[in-house]
């Protein structure tokens, strides 16, 4: 079984009893229906050859009307159920899912494109709402209601009984046979979506360089194109669903036509009563219309199933190794950090980025780490963070007796990426996030810390200002000091820092530098720079060259 059909299946137990609901009350409705055709066949006959008047017929009436308005009661309340069915799927895999994308960590989804990973927690995942809320119900109808029809009509009329049992499956059948054309361009037209997301996102994170070296045009136009493509397969799986409908429409009309036919030819012969004959071709065209219903969502099934791969894909990932927190509490303050004969690489059985690396890092003092691109400054970063699981060596958290730290000392730190994320939002939102219930003294205390309480109270509003998108409204400098001030409210006791003052001029270099050096007492400060300001105020200097970590001599120092 393929990856997407055995998701589809865990679906409908994780509709739970909303799911059962709507088939209980959708099978309630089928059998209002049936007795509301044989009580309307009832009447019709006897206006029209009992010679009854309408006011004998009252009654019926009345229980014509009732059962018309429970049975539009019963859809109605089934429609909210199955709706009610897929909306909690729908919201339930969607925290799952994200949930384990935080499990795996950036390291784990690396090699997974953004535009991919959204389109599939979008447009993947609300594929799936139609499945649940109208194909599995109209599946479990079209089972239910036919074979009820059909057990009606066999106690009316054996010829009726057999036209409708040799027709009923010709229709499913003929489906089945379409829907193996369908699949393959549904596949084709998923792979065109996630296409199409992931170059938009790429277009609009580049816009300004593709501006600037004049490609903008080139690039819309490409983006066109590949919509172009997506509408034109769209428009090849709607003449595959006309196509199927079609073909319903004709075997339900051919099968509804013979049992006309024969049962006009039997009531000219006498051998048929008006009754029967009428009642019969009350029930054919229901007979047919679960199918008609589950032929409408059979193309939910087939947009789920490749979404469903897709999510699978995303559930797959391995998570990463600090994923699980220990229960412990934390016991002990960090005075050092110690990595223990540390090998580290990417690819199962290739060469390792980091061999046998041992160092210490201590606390009150700001430890620089340099080296060329690639040399593995930023293995070293994840091997600290927790992202990256060592294949040698371990890395240990020592305590003011050189004793290893019980419990998640992981927790207690505090990162700035070299390109930190400042989401849409106040510089008080930003920097809550590294403590939501952080105060605005505490606020204001990590700014001064940081260097970035003057700017901040600069701001129009302050604190309340908004920053825009990506810290839009910021400089490079002020973004990276908002960044290191949201990591300093959490009162870290190690901070780790990987290229902070990268592409900044040199009065914001200096700035942020300084910055740094003001928050190392009381905690261990890590840094990975290229930059001679950060390098100038560290205490202790190590390179990565060739897989090694080595500390740098004063002589060396100056080199660097």
């Amino acid at each position: 079984m393929r990856t997407g059909d055995s998701g589809l299946t865990g679906l409908a137990s994780r509709a739970g009893r909303w799911l059962g609901v709507a088939v209980v009350l959708n099978g309630a409705a089928a059998a209002m229906l049936v007795l509301q055709l044989i009580v309307l066949a009832r009447i019709v006959a006897d206006l029209a050859f009992q010679s009854h008047g309408f006011g004998a017929e009252a009654g019926r009436a009345g229980w014509l009307a009732a059962l018309l308005a429970g049975r539009a009661l019963l859809v109605w309340l089934a429609d909210m159920a199955a709706a009610t069915a897929g909306m909690k799927v729908a919201t339930a895999l969607r925290a799952d899912v994200l949930a384990h994308l935080l499990r795996v960590g950036p390291l784990g989804m690396a090699g997974l494109g953004a535009g991919e990973a959204v389109t599939t927690l979008t447009d993947g995942i609300d594929a799936l709402e139609p499945y649940v809320a109208h194909y599995l119900p109209r599946a479990a109808m079209m089972a239910v209601m036919p074979l009820m029809i059909l057990a009606c009509v066999a106690g009316l009329d054996g010829w009726s009984f057999a036209i409708l049992a040799c027709t009923g499956p010709l229709i499913p059948l003929f489906m089945a046979l379409v829907g193996y054309r369908a699949q393959a361009i549904m596949d084709r037209q998923w792979t065109q979506l996630l296409l199409l997301g992931s170059s938009f996102l790429d277009f609009l994170q580049g816009m300004t360089t593709l501006r600037l070296f004049g490609h903008a045009r080139q690039a819309a136009a490409a983006v066109a194109c590949m919509a172009d493509d997506y509408r034109r397969t769209t428009l090849s799986v709607m003449r595959v669903a006309f196509l199927t409908s079609a073909a319903l429409e004709f075997f339900a009309s051919l099968s509804i036509a013979l049992v006309a036919v024969v049962f006009g030819a039997r009531l000219l012969a006498g051998h048929a009563d008006f009754r029967t004959a009428f009642l019969v071709l009350l029930l054919a065209p229901e007979y047919f219309m679960p199918l008609r219903a589950f032929s409408a969502s059979y193309h939910a099934r087939q947009n789920a199933t490749v979404a469903m791969r897709r999510v699978a894909a995303l559930l797959a990932l391995p998570e990463a190794p600090a994923a699980v927190a220990p229960a412990e509490p934390l016991r002990g303050a960090v005075a050092a950090i110690a990595c223990a004969d540390l090998s580290a690489g990417y690819d199962a059985g290739g060469a390792p980025v980091l061999e046998h690396a041992s160092c210490q890092f201590l606390r009150d003092e700001l430890t620089v780490v340099v080296g060329e691109s690639g040399a593995g400054k930023t293995t070293l970063m994840r091997l600290l963070l927790g992202l990256l699981a060592p294949s040698a060596g371990r890395v240990v958290a020592l305590d003011e007796g050189g004793q290893a730290v019980a419990g998640p000392w992981r927790d207690r730190i505090g990162w700035v990426p070299q390109r930190p994320c400042l989401p849409f939002g106040t510089v008080a939102d930003i920097l809550r996030l590294g403590a939501p219930d952080a105060d605005l003294a505490r606020l204001r205390a990590a700014a001064a810390q940081a260097d970035a309480l003057a700017f901040i109270e600069a701001l129009p509003q302050g604190f309340d200002t908004p920053v825009g998108e990506r810290g839009a409204r910021l400089s490079g400098g002020q973004a990276r000091r908002l960044a290191l001030t949201r990591a300093l409210v959490r009162d870290p006791a190690i901070l780790i820092l990987d290229e902070p003052t990268a592409d900044l001029d040199p009065e914001s270099e200096k700035r942020v530098a300084e910055a740094i050096r003001h928050a190392v007492p009381g905690r261990i400060v890590i840094v990975t720079t290229h930059r001679q300001a950060v390098i100038a105020q560290a205490d202790r200097l190590f390179s990565v060259a060739g897989g090694a970590l080595r500390p740098l001599s004063i002589s060396e120092r100056a080199a660097a």
